[in-house]
């Protein structure tokens, strides 16, 4: 795609907006969960029950870790993908420019 391209132009824009409305999304998504959590909190006598046995279920901070690890092998997955999609399709059009 040429620089000056409004396909190039258009496709930046979707893509801004879309992680806006993410964004906006999770902020959202997260104010209502404090706020639940906040509410649920003042309710329960004791608050939060802890697991009796230490150890068994993984962390948020260990489920963030796991799921980003996922998220970087999916990503390097995907670039390779596109990768090899770009110079077959390249070799694509060689082809057909020689005919």
């Amino acid at each position: 795609m040429r620089k000056d391209d409004p396909t190039k132009d258009a496709v930046a824009e979707f893509q801004r907006r879309t992680l806006e409305a993410l964004r906006a999304q999770q902020e959202a998504y997260l104010a209502a969960v404090k706020s639940w959590r906040e509410g649920m909190s003042k309710a329960l006598e004791p608050p939060w029950p802890q697991p009796k046995a230490e150890g068994l279920a993984p962390t948020p901070s260990e489920l963030s870790e796991a799921y980003y690890a996922f998220t970087a092998k999916l990503l390097a997955d995907q670039t390779r993908f596109m990768e090899e999609l770009s110079k077959t399709m390249a070799g694509a059009n060689k082809n057909t420019d020689k005919k």
